[in-house]
């Protein structure tokens, strides 16, 4: 069954077994993911899955329920399932539909749905995923073995129908290369790093055989890494490393955590809290992104939100629900305020999330940055959980290059970067101009002024 059709048979189910109103999404998912292995083919899928996830309302009361059964009793079954467990919810004002000024018909958003899915078969992406392979053995003669080179294509159909009339659906396809292969050294110490290429078109994938490249020096680089001692010195991070940093702050931002009074930036609408070189951003309209979408998990209105503008915290990311409990209880969070964020699967209600976030680019050369630095680390992965979104509190395991008199010297491993996020935000010192939009989350190379390295 068409996943629009399917969510408007559950809201029709819930509507009939007593829901004042409903919602239900609808989800149909294509994928085929190749893996190869030292230039043999080791896993071959294609898989298909499909559901509707279905939310009623009852007098301020809420029941979810889901099906991965398209059929028509299934999707009745469904529908009363959400029905029934609304009528033995707790209340709570804020639950419901959006308002209807945040409903609008969605406008389309070029570039997200490629017709290359279509045609593409399964040997083009073998061809693919052996020649990323293939490049990174014939880069450098340390390459010793392989962990996988593995190419990924997906098309998924998102449906959204709603009691209040509200009906409309959008097509996405992403398509992704990721190398991963291990280096060894004279004395037989092995490392191991890797590279991707990810878009919603084919043909801007970048080609195999630079994915493999790249993943090669990136292995190799980290040969004869060495333990520093602990100090305080600039640091410099990567583009991957600085988009994880900016994700971290997003959630910092989201309305369900200033809900639930989880945030280090909950009193900051409208003050200075980061250095004047940074503005965030998220927009879900950006054509050909993999972030893009025209509504959100709820059908709200989907729109361009500057989180911080030279610095300064401008607006936060809200679900319908989390704008209105806010609009009740902390009404100087929520000012100004717009639904539009709303993520959602199916077998849970809506929360707010991020969809294309970015740091907007600066103006100095990453080479600059670096060069700038007598002594200090430059981060090309992070590892663990160790962000505090309540205090700001921040610190992660880290491995990079070590930066002696502005120059790249040596690898660095076993190391934690610690610091607050206040601190970290406003002592950004630079921003380079080398945004690339590689995943829903992107960010130039960033340079903080000063971060607790701990080493030996």
């Amino acid at each position: 069954m068409d996943p629009l059709e399917a969510a408007k048979e559950a809201v029709r189910a819930a509507r009939e077994a007593g829901a004042g109103s409903a919602d239900a999404i609808g989800l149909s998912f294509r994928e085929t993911r190749l893996l190869v292995r030292r230039g043999e083919l080791e896993t071959s899928q294609e898989s298909e899955t499909r559901g509707v996830g279905v939310r009623a309302f009852r007098e301020g009361r809420t029941g979810v329920s889901y099906t991965t059964d398209a059929s028509p009793a299934g999707l009745r079954r469904a529908g009363r399932e959400a029905a029934d467990l609304a009528a033995a919810a707790s209340p709570d004002e804020a639950a419901g539909l959006p308002a209807a000024a945040d409903r609008g018909a969605p406008a389309a958003i070029e570039g997200i749905d490629d017709e290359a899915f279509d045609s593409l078969t399964p040997e083009e992406g073998l061809r693919r995923a052996l020649a990323g392979e293939s490049a990174a053995f014939a880069e450098d003669r340390r390459i010793v073995n392989s962990q996988g080179s593995s190419f990924r294509a997906s098309r998924s159909t998102v449906a959204l129908a709603a009691s209040d009339g509200f009906e409309a659906s959008y097509r996405k396809t992403r398509f992704g290369l990721e190398v991963t292969v291990l280096a060894e050294d004279a004395g037989g110490a092995l490392q191991r790093d890797g590279w991707w290429t990810a878009d919603t078109a084919l043909r801007r994938l970048d080609p195999a055989e630079s994915v493999g490249r790249e993943a090669a020096r990136r292995t190799v680089r980290r040969l004869g890494w060495r333990k520093v001692e602990t100090r305080a010195v600039p640091v410099v991070l990567a583009p991957d490393v600085a988009a994880s940093l900016a994700a971290e702050v997003a959630r910092a931002c989201c309305g369900d955590a200033l809900v639930r009074g989880a945030s280090f930036l909950a009193d900051s609408l409208g003050k200075p809290v980061a250095s004047p070189l940074l503005t965030l951003v998220d927009d879900p309209g950006l054509p050909g992104r993999l972030g893009s979408r025209p509504f959100d998990g709820e059908g709200a209105r989907t729109s361009r939100k500057v989180l911080f503008e030279a610095g300064v915290l401008r607006s936060f990311l809200f679900d319908s629900w989390s704008l209105r409990k806010l609009a009740r209880e902390h009404p100087e969070r929520a000012r100004g305020g717009t639904a539009g964020n709303a993520a959602r699967g199916l077998g849970g209600t809506t929360s707010p999330g991020t969809t294309n976030l970015f740091v907007e680019p600066g103006t100095s050369n990453p080479g600059d940055l670096i060069a700038g630095v007598g002594d200090g680390f430059y981060v090309r992965e992070t590892m663990g959980f160790g962000v505090n979104p309540v205090t700001g509190d921040y610190s992660k395991g880290a491995a990079g290059l070590w930066i002696r008199d502005g120059r790249l010297d040596h690898a660095v491993q076993e190391v934690t970067i610690a610091g607050d996020l206040r601190a970290m935000l406003l002592g950004v010192d630079g921003v380079a101009d080398d945004l690339e939009f590689r995943a829903e989350c992107a960010a130039p190379t960033i340079r903080i002024a000063r971060m607790t390295v701990s080493g030996s």
